[in-house]
């Protein structure tokens, strides 16, 4: 598969930039719905400067759809762009985006020709309009593809943020007469941002949530191996070796012992010689490489330990302990 095509990297960027204008436009929503004003600017001025986020957010929201059904990555159609839950990449994090430009398109156009709705129609479809922001935030979240990278973090973590920020001053500078109202949306501001962190962690942040949230398969990397070519893989004691050992000796309570051998030349290779019993003719040879666990069997005692190791016939030779405790050989190795 080729890299990303510059399509998909417009799609990426127009669709961060509608974040931020539409958290821009209803953080300002917010603000001068409540009354507020800034210090020397006409309250004209605020309402123009929120009209016109709202046009630049279209502007991107639409170059972020047609660029997304115009990469053919995703394989999007103008049916998945204009039917929510139609898609097959990503169905349900690509409804709520579709639910959510569905939302925003309602509401510039019902401003545009506002005069002709009458307010109560249109402050109806406005409210409503309010959710396009959660649906396009779960839908960045859900279905972008740099929701693990840092900078994305902080700028959903800001839009957050701002949001609640301005929902706070609305509560506490405006609501100040309805108290029961200030709780219920203090609650519900403080539940949906511990929501939406536990589902970021335990969701988009996690290993494999490209399958989880319903990348078609074929659109998703492919293995750099398969679990029996990792098998075919895996390490073989090999013949030929004639390698120096180290390690340490280990006695327990009941007069047996371990001893831990490691290859000098290849440190994760160990040997472990088990010795259950001093009387006993016979030890358990166990040989690892790294986490893999090699063999464990039976060993004669005589002049070294020879025992067979898959196909491969391994000798300890040369033990010799030191006054402290460390401990000295020679592993040669032959095919069996």
């Amino acid at each position: 598969m080729s890299g990303p095509s510059p399509l998909w990297y417009t799609t990426r960027g127009a669709g961060i930039v509608v974040m931020i204008l539409l958290t821009a436009s209803l953080v300002l929503g917010i603000l001068t719905n409540g009354r507020w004003t800034a210090a020397g600017i006409p309250r004209f001025v605020t309402n123009s400067l929120h009209r016109n986020l709202s046009l630049l957010t279209l502007v991107f929201l639409v170059l972020h759809i047609l660029t997304a059904i115009a990469d053919s990555f995703a394989q999007l159609g103008l049916k998945d762009a204009l039917i929510p839950f139609a898609s097959s990449y990503r169905p349900l994090w690509m409804g709520l985006g579709v639910l959510s430009a569905e939302l925003f398109f309602a509401l510039v156009v019902t401003s545009l020709v506002r005069g002709l709705l009458g307010y109560g129609a249109w402050r109806l479809i406005h409210l409503l309009a309010y959710a396009s922001w959660p649906l396009a935030l779960l839908h960045g979240i859900g279905t972008g593809s740099d929701t693990r990278a840092w900078w994305a973090l902080l700028i959903n973590a800001g839009c957050v943020a701002a949001v609640l920020g301005s929902l706070a001053w609305r509560v506490i500078a405006v609501a100040t007469d309805r108290e029961g109202w200030r709780a219920v949306l203090s609650l519900a501001s403080a539940a949906g941002a511990v929501a939406l962190l536990a589902f970021v962690v335990r969701g988009p942040l996690q290993p494999g949530w490209a399958l989880a949230a319903g990348t078609p398969r074929n659109l998703l990397p492919a293995q750099t191996a398969s679990t029996s070519s990792t098998a075919q893989s895996a390490y073989v004691l090999p013949a030929g070796l004639n390698d120096q050992l180290k390690g340490v000796v280990r006695n327990d309570a009941g007069g047996g012992a371990r001893v831990v051998l490691s290859d000098v030349r290849d440190p994760a290779l160990q040997v472990t010689i088990t010795i259950s019993d001093p009387q006993a003719t016979d030890v358990t040879v166990s040989v690892s490489h790294g986490a893999q666990s090699l063999c464990s069997t039976s060993a004669a005692v005589g002049g070294g330990l020879t025992a067979t190791c898959g196909s491969t016939v391994l000798d300890v030779q040369q033990l010799v302990e030191a006054a402290d405790g460390s401990v000295q050989g020679v592993l040669v190795t032959q095919a069996a």
